[in-house]
């Protein structure tokens, strides 16, 4: 699993005497409350004392209407660099006669992120710059970033409602405005995931009496569109006299970088990962921008007349006074001398002013650096098996723990490094990393695998990628189930088929599924089996099992809230991945004496086929075995000409034909213990064992062989697998 990231860099903490300095213009919050513990607290006594004593000082001393600013930082800094932001603003802004409060809301996502993502973003996978992108997209993705980013976003939208300490705020300030009314003029700044903090402080101070904002302006703004609209948009040129969006342009935006690797601005990751629908549009992007009708209009954007809010795109340095930003990052708008000057130009209504100090960036803190770049030796071979008994309630299964492992043996015995994931480590979150893991480790001639086994079911299609032309009738998704699924943490075949499609080329990766609805587990056109409900009954535990629930309405409507409605539809382009499966996707996989009846015929032909066999003739085998057993039909999907290619060979290697065949496997037929071990009548109660014991028996001998390519312990793994073949026969 990814490692945590090296820590940065950071600033000394604020002095005891600078925090004091700070308590008239901090408004510190953490999870929306008034925050009493970290290095600095705010409490109800605290606000009564700005709007009682501090402001109305300011006003007496410096007289006429004086503007007050409410700023929110963005979301990637924690306390300590919020306060220094305050610490950095407040004087200047009193210097230019305006009285400032800062919200500290706690939020410290780089850090939260970064760790997240991991070594991910730290420069260790070797991937080609095109790829590296989108891997840690889907890393911040299946990961912790929909959960941080998320809890950061309720957190902005609690500090305006209930009890919230914004609220608080927003209500002394409107009791301020009607006491004292034509003293004050309000104004508000936020700067990224500030935005989102905004977008609900406003509503709730002009709900409790503050009569407008004269200005708002936004900096490289990180709030999704529909909440800016919803949110804010009916009261610009009204309660919100004056928008401003300062941002950068989209070739700018793609030059920038954060997490030191990813090779775009922090806004692409946000959309791409962050929220619950891929692809959200969010405020500060130029193209969502350009490529929504009704901000077009507030803009003025691609020719649209009318707009009544100002746009500045860096970098701008000409034109208006109150026009002007050179940032070229996302984290730099706060520190850019023209942005900040516009800005308080627009506060002040002044074009004389006390320019914004020089201070360091903050990105050098936010960000680790990466370290070097070490990628894995090409012509590796490596697995990742996942079985699950455990589910919680009337789920259980209980063969594809021993499933897994016996797949581990033998892919070991093939000479794989296997990782595993049983029962309860076997989350949505870390099979979907692993395997993102294990294929962006990957190069060009290593041979990748992954295994499962565990519940299939089906959830409804919300991004249209299954639909057919011509044909309205309903399309569901297949999914594979993690301990977690009735959480609505399933895993289906398009989030399959997003990591499939980071595989580097000149690797090969073979799928094993023995699941319900494993038929097409890479995003392909299925229809709703129809016929399959009632063979999810529980039954013994020995005994015929199938391995399918069915997706009760609470459970899919928690993968449909977990997953919002995906923005991004269509089809994989031709996929280069192969899948063996349980069954056809209409059929149902069953479990007997303790293991999967696909992990029993196909598991055993692992060792003697692989480098051997073409990939079509291993189907022929595994179909063999189940040919006196008809309930179940294993399949094969892939691109076409992967049926000839050689099973778990890499496609790199020099001899890409099946060589050195050994007797019995490539013709006649398959080894009668896989047939015994589909019947549990012909070997009462020796399955499991036997299995066990050809795993381990045949799979020792046979790491000694792929290693030392040593023909004593070739013929010792031999006479292994026909020693166990033996045993399940007598059994």
């Amino acid at each position: 699993m990814p490692e945590p990231m090296p820590p940065t860099t950071r600033q000394p903490p604020l002095s005891p005497s600078e925090l004091d300095r700070l308590r008239p213009h901090v408004v510190n919050l953490s999870g929306g409350k008034f925050s009493s513990s970290g290095v600095f607290q705010t409490s109800k006594k605290d606000v009564n004392a700005v709007f009682a004593t501090h402001l109305p000082a300011f006003v007496a001393e410096h007289g006429g209407v004086v503007p007050v600013v409410f700023y929110a930082h963005g979301g990637l800094v924690g306390e300590q660099s919020g306060l220094r932001i305050a610490a950095t603003q407040v004087e200047w802004w009193k210097s230019n006669g305006v009285y400032p409060i800062h919200f500290v809301w706690e939020t410290g996502l780089a850090g939260a992120i970064a760790g997240a993502v991991g070594d991910w973003a730290q420069g260790r996978r070797g991937w080609l710059d095109e790829a590296k992108d989108r891997v840690l997209e889907l890393a911040a993705r299946f990961g912790q970033g929909q959960a941080i980013w998320g809890q950061m976003k309720r957190a902005a939208e609690a500090a305006s409602a209930g009890d919230g300490g914004a609220r608080y705020v927003a209500e002394a300030l409107g009791a301020y405005c009607t006491a004292h009314p034509d003293t004050i003029s309000v104004h508000a700044v936020g700067h990224s995931a500030g935005s989102i903090f905004h977008s609900f402080f406003i509503p709730a101070a002009l709900k409790a009496g503050v009569p407008a904002f004269d200005t708002l302006s936004l900096l490289a703004p990180a709030v999704r569109t529909d909440v800016f609209e919803k949110q804010l948009v009916p009261l610009c040129g009204q309660e919100v006299k004056l928008l401003a969006l300062f941002t950068m342009t989209e070739k700018l935006e793609r030059a920038d970088t954060c997490l030191g690797a990813y090779g775009k601005s922090l806004l692409y990751l946000v959309r791409a990962s962050f929220e619950p629908e891929e692809f959200s549009p969010v405020l500060g992007l130029e193209e969502c921008l350009r490529a929504d009708p009704v901000l077009s209009r507030l803009f003025g954007l691609s020719g649209a007349s009318g707009g009544i809010a100002d746009i500045i795109w860096s970098k701008a340095t000409g034109g208006p006074l109150t026009n002007r930003s050179t940032s070229t990052s996302h984290g730099g708008f706060d520190t850019d001398i023209p942005t900040m000057d516009s800005v308080a130009r627009r506060v002040t209504g002044s074009s004389r002013i006390q320019s914004f100090p020089i201070t360091r960036s903050r990105g050098d803190e936010l960000w680790p650096v990466p370290g070097p770049a070490t990628p894995r030796r090409a012509g590796t071979h490596h697995a990742l098996c996942v079985g699950i008994n455990a589910y919680p309630g009337g789920d259980a299964l209980y063969g594809c723990v021993a499933d897994a492992e016996a797949w581990a043996a033998q892919l070991t015995a093939a000479g794989f490094a296997v990782r595993t994931l049983l029962d309860a480590e076997a989350t949505r979150q870390n099979i979907l990393l692993e395997l993102l893991d294990l294929v962006a480790s990957s190069v060009a001639g290593d041979v990748l695998v992954f295994q499962y086994a565990g519940h299939g079911t089906y959830v409804d299609d919300l991004d249209g990628d299954e639909a057919e032309s011509g044909n309205e009738e309903k399309k569901y998704d297949e999914a594979l189930c993690p301990i977690d699924f009735r959480e609505g943490n399933l895993i289906i075949d398009d989030d399959l088929g997003e990591i499939f499609d980071q595989l580097p080329d000149g690797v090969s990766l073979t799928a094993f599924f023995d699941s319900c609805h494993s038929g097409d587990g890479q995003r392909r056109l299925q229809l709703l089996p129809v016929d399959v409900e009632d063979l999810s009954t529980a039954s013994a535990p020995h005994g015929r099992r199938a391995r399918y629930v069915i997706p009760d309405k609470e459970t899919s409507e928690k993968y449909r809230a977990k997953r919002g409605a995906p923005a991004r539809a269509g089809k994989r382009a031709l996929a280069r991945e192969v899948l063996f499966s349980a069954c056809k996707p209409t059929e149902v996989a069953y479990e007997t004496g303790g293991h999967g009846d696909f992990t029993v015929a196909a598991s055993l032909l692992v060792v003697p086929s692989a480098n051997r066999l073409t990939n079509g003739e291993f189907l022929a085998k595994i179909r063999e075995a189940f040919s006196s057993q008809p309930r179940q039909n294993p399949d094969f999907n892939g691109p076409r000409a992967a049926k000839s290619r050689v099973f778990l060979a890499p496609l790199v290697a020099a001899a890409a034909e099946p060589t050195d065949r050994p007797p019995g496997t490539a013709s006649g037929t398959i080894p009668a213990a896989i047939t015994a071990l589909l019947d549990p009548a012909a070997s009462p109660g020796g399955g499991t064992d036997a299995l066990a014991a050809s795993a381990g028996t045949a799979g020792s001998a046979s790491v000694a062989a792929s290693r030392e390519a040593d023909a004593l312990d070739r013929a010792r793994a031999a006479a292994a697998f026909l020693r166990a073949a033996a045993d399940f026969i007598d059994g």
